[in-house]
């Protein structure tokens, strides 16, 4: 018989993939099936995305490797795991890809901001 804890609700229905045996956190927006792969078990937030240039960073000029794309910043966690996780990447390629724990990403915040603030003052 289907009880509160089983996956099942109101009329058999199942309330998600019986895998699925935690609750999603509140920014998860993965829409999770039955069949996802093991690998494909994870919880992912909606992405934000925006247009910007990068390159492989190794060429002199700077400047000269640099090609548009657009990337995407959102989180992740693996099922079953404790730590989350902030990717950013490119939504056309699978490089250059970062991935952050939550803790370096404010970190990261902190310095792109000490970074920014003599250009803010228009120095």
């Amino acid at each position: 018989m289907a009880g509160a804890d089983d996956g099942v609700g109101a009329g058999d229905v199942p309330l998600g993939p019986t895998w699925l045996d935690e609750p999603c956190p509140r920014w998860c927006t993965r829409d999770h099936r039955e069949d996802d792969h093991p690998e494909d078990r994870y919880h992912q937030g909606e992405p934000s995305v925006f247009t910007t240039v990068a390159g492989a960073g190794d060429s002199v000029p700077p400047g000269a490797s640099l090609r548009p794309m657009s990337l995407g910043v959102r989180m992740g966690r693996q099922i079953g795991e404790e730590r989350t996780w902030l990717l950013l990447e490119p939504l056309e390629d699978r490089h250059p890809r970062v991935v952050l724990s939550l803790e370096a990403a404010r970190a990261l915040v902190q310095h792109l901001t000490q970074q920014l603030a003599p250009a803010d003052l228009g120095h």
